[in-house]
């Protein structure tokens, strides 16, 4: 009896930790990607009277990556259950840090920005790792998965592939025999990269929305005649 009853204990326990993570996990985001907000608007507000033309593509890519980075939390922490870990600590704090280093480095030379934004998706990648492997283990996410397809995974591929990518860039920006033409090609394709990934996230929350209305079975009343 005592066994029966502690395992009872036991459940509602992890029961309560997977409810009251998503709240606590998504306020733990919102309080980081605050700050980093925060500090964004702070440099702007600093640095108005020197931007120039082409400031302004990595300023805005650089804004999508924070509005991103809020989004993809809040669309994970709510709709998948895990039980979190101590890397569920790390991340979200050291996501912040590298964004951080993004945001300092738009004003600075042009592959900082770039190798900024390689630690970045880095980062991205582990977070989306830690995530999808950490909810895989719980049978109530099963469904969640099946509606999502193959989006996890593209996320993963997306976020190691453009850390690839960036790095990539940042070593020839930082060559002299780099010109103007590369600069401006590369910042479009850093802003094409995650504004593709925030259309991504729009992809990803449509298909979770949806999911009740084709996966719920209506009761039947009682009441209702039969034919």
């Amino acid at each position: 009896m005592n066994t029966i009853q502690q395992r009872k204990n036991t459940e509602a326990t992890i029961e309560r930790i997977k409810t009251s993570f998503s709240s606590v996990y998504l306020t733990l985001i919102s309080v980081i990607q605050a700050g980093v907000l925060g500090y964004f608007i702070f440099l702007l507000d600093k640095q108005i009277g020197n931007i120039v033309f082409k400031d302004i593509i990595p300023l805005i890519t650089t804004f999508i990556m924070i509005v991103t980075t809020w989004n993809e939390y809040m669309m994970g922490s709510t709709v998948l259950r895990w039980i979190p870990s101590l890397k569920d600590s790390f991340i979200p704090f050291l996501l912040g840090i590298s964004e951080l280093f993004v945001i300092r480095s738009v004003f600075s030379p042009a592959f900082f920005w770039f190798y900024s934004l390689g630690v970045f998706c880095l980062f991205g990648y582990i977070a989306f790792l830690n995530m999808f492997y950490s909810a895989r283990k719980h049978p109530e996410n099963v469904d969640v998965f099946a509606v999502l397809g193959c989006l996890p995974l593209l996320a993963e591929a997306w976020t190691l592939g453009g850390a690839a990518i960036f790095f990539c860039l940042g070593f020839l920006l930082g060559q002299r025999s780099s010109c103007i033409i590369s600069y401006y090609m590369s910042v479009l394709g850093a802003f094409l990269f995650f504004s593709g990934f925030l259309i991504r996230g729009v992809v990803y929350w449509k298909r979770i929305t949806l999911m009740p209305a084709d996966n719920t079975v209506l009761p039947v009343d009682p009441a209702t005649p039969g034919d």
